[in-house]
């Protein structure tokens, strides 16, 4: 009886410590409501950067995570359901085909991605200039290729952070 008591004291402990962490991440100002699936934390950027590199290195420095990386078909399906609510236009997620064309690899460990949910007409690598992926949050969270960089039109970026 004391140790299933100490199991749920311990239980109980982890909840609310992830709790308090999800709630500093909802009260700062520089993202939209996150969002968990499974053991993973995912929120979107308010701020707007030119660059994937950027757009990656505020997820480092905002709640340690990463650009969300999509592994699955239900991983995907879960993101498509979140991105519409932030009300943005274009989100980047993790993906490039800079080193192929055609061949997808996250940046962080140079995986292959083999799930994709492309937009009509994509990928098409308008000019030869877009290596990244991003999500269209205002068309079902569908994948758009784009630049990496010197972008003309900002955006922001879907992060991702283990919660264990």
């Amino acid at each position: 009886m004391t140790s299933m008591a100490l199991v749920f004291l311990l239980l109980g402990t982890i909840n609310a410590i992830l709790a308090i962490d999800i709630k500093v991440s909802v009260d700062n100002a520089q993202l939209f409501t996150p969002t968990a699936w499974r053991n993973k934390l995912y929120y979107v950027s308010k701020p707007s950067f030119s660059s994937f590199a950027d757009a990656n290195t505020w997820c480092a420095q905002n709640g340690g995570g990463y650009a969300a990386e999509i592994d699955s078909t239900e991983e995907l399906w879960v993101l498509q359901q979140y991105v519409p609510s932030s009300k943005l236009d274009r989100i980047y997620i993790a993906g490039t085909d800079a080193q192929k064309e055609g061949e997808w690899l996250t940046q962080r460990k140079q995986s292959v991605l083999h799930v994709f949910d492309w937009y009509d007409g994509e990928p098409n690598n308008t000019g030869g200039q877009e290596a990244c992926l991003e999500l269209y949050g205002n068309l079902q969270g569908r994948m758009n290729d784009c630049p990496c960089d010197k972008l003309t039109v900002l955006r922001p970026v879907l992060c991702e952070v283990d919660l264990f």
